[in-house]
């Protein structure tokens, strides 16, 4: 039984490590967004339509709602970790 749940420990461990990599990926992402919607918005007030595209805004939003789930899985991982 304890060979099985070191097991478990074990997997736990690799997936808590793929969530925060991919926390630190998707935050990276959220600031270089960021400073292409700031760049673009400023171009913009050179011209009369906006430069910023539509897509651009709902990849932020996007990018919002996966990084709260991945802070949810991150947030099980540890639970469950806590109870074994």
């Amino acid at each position: 039984m304890t060979g099985s749940l070191d097991e478990v420990r074990a997997g736990l461990l690799v997936v808590a490590e793929r969530l925060a990599a991919a926390d630190q990926f998707a935050r990276r992402a959220g600031t270089l967004l960021d400073d292409a919607l700031a760049e673009l918005t400023r171009v913009s007030e050179q011209h009369s339509e906006s430069l910023v595209p539509v897509e651009l805004r709902r990849a932020r939003d996007e990018l919002d709602r996966g990084l709260g789930l991945v802070n949810a899985g991150s947030m099980a991982v540890s639970d469950i970790e806590a109870r074994l």
